[in-house]
């Protein structure tokens, strides 16, 4: 509604429905969205999400955060994460979670030899494909392979010209089979590492037959999430290939104070990567979340963007940059952080667990 009637006001952080009001009849209708599962702000939602959707708190877990879910087709399993304190050993974690999909079993695995603080994971013909933390000076953030059938981890990137990364925290992998890493501060401000970061966030590009890192993208906010999307439009013409998504996560402000800012960087903007080594180029500012700030992204078939945004996941018009609606976990201490995608599912991990979201009607997961 355009009018508010009476007083009002709600942070940035908070949903719209946790907002306070003067007037009563508002009130009552917040309190009743606090209790569904989706939220529409325009039509189109309806259309993506369909009459038959539905969400489940499938496993509930500890109200710690939860990273770096994705869904294996081929073994119809779940890998993900708990990540840092107050979790693991003083925060650091050598074990994930495996959730396999048909007998809803979870178990605990490790892989050989053990993958320290993982952060954000990809599958790609039929690799995981896991970026970690790392846990200090003995080992620093690095580009993993891990084998499904095996549990075989091989590093393959871990250094950027003998300089340590940061930490990473999340990655997408293009058509081509490229990379595109995000290297925050998170680790050094949740005290996975014990060195200073030696730069600042960055995200890099990285050939997958080179394996040559380039830097892309600097923020003195911090780089968190990534989403990579064909262009088919310009494709077709030649100009390039893919569209990236960077959100940046500067509201997030960690030593020597932990507390989130509203007034650090929350927005989320989209670049066209050229066919010349991941060149970023045309930025724009496709959309500031309406409440919180956007952890996991991922780009559905069709170019969707789903956004881990506090309270649940937001859907986001790519072209427009307009929040569709948002699938929530429930409110109270659930918070939604990451997901993946099935065809016509998807797993949101977080604070408080995994939930399932079935029966969606549009086709979610992605041709690569």
């Amino acid at each position: 509604m355009p009018v508010l009637s009476g007083s009002f006001n709600r942070s940035a952080m908070d949903a719209p429905l946790e907002g306070e009001t003067s007037d009563e009849s508002i009130s009552k209708d917040w309190s009743y969205l606090n209790t569904t599962d989706f939220i529409a702000y325009d039509d189109r939602f309806f259309e993506i999400i369909g009459p038959d959707a539905v969400v489940e708190h499938i496993e509930p877990l500890a109200h710690q955060s939860h990273e770096a879910p994705c869904y294996n087709k081929k073994t119809k399993q779940i890998f993900f994460v708990e990540w840092g304190p107050p979790g693991g050993i003083n925060g650091t974690h050598d074990w994930q979670y495996l959730y396999d999909v048909n007998s809803g079993n979870l178990s605990k695995i490790q892989t050989d030899p053990p993958t320290l603080n993982a952060h954000g994971c990809v599958v790609y013909n039929d690799s995981l494909y896991v970026v970690t933390d790392g846990s200090g000076s003995k080992e620093t953030g690095a580009l993993v392979k891990i084998d499904p059938s095996t549990w075989e981890k091989e590093v393959i990137l871990n250094n950027y010209f003998a300089q340590p990364f940061l930490g990473f925290n999340d990655l997408d992998i293009d058509s081509d089979g490229n990379f595109w890493l995000t290297d925050s501060k998170s680790a050094y401000g949740r005290g996975l590492i014990d060195f200073y970061y030696p730069t600042n966030p960055t995200v890099y590009f990285v050939n997958a037959t080179t394996m040559r890192p380039r830097a892309v993208h600097i923020t003195t906010g911090n780089a968190n999430g990534v989403a990579v999307a064909l262009n088919p439009d310009e494709t077709a013409r030649g100009k390039q290939k893919h569209t990236v998504y960077l959100p940046d996560t500067g509201v997030s402000e960690f030593l020597p104070l932990s507390r989130k800012n509203p007034f650090g960087n929350r927005a989320l903007f989209a670049y066209d990567a050229l066919n010349t080594g991941g060149v970023l180029s045309n930025p724009r500012l496709l959309n500031n979340p309406i409440s919180y700030f956007y952890d996991g992204l991922r780009a559905s078939r069709s170019g969707l963007l789903f956004a881990g945004a506090g309270d649940g996941v937001d859907v986001i018009d790519p072209v427009d940059g307009l929040t569709l609606g948002t699938i929530r976990v429930g409110g109270g201490d659930n918070l939604a952080v990451s997901m993946t995608f099935g065809e016509h599912e998807l797993w949101i991990v977080g604070r408080g667990g995994m939930w399932r979201v079935s029966n969606i009607a549009e086709r979610l997961d992605r041709d690569w």
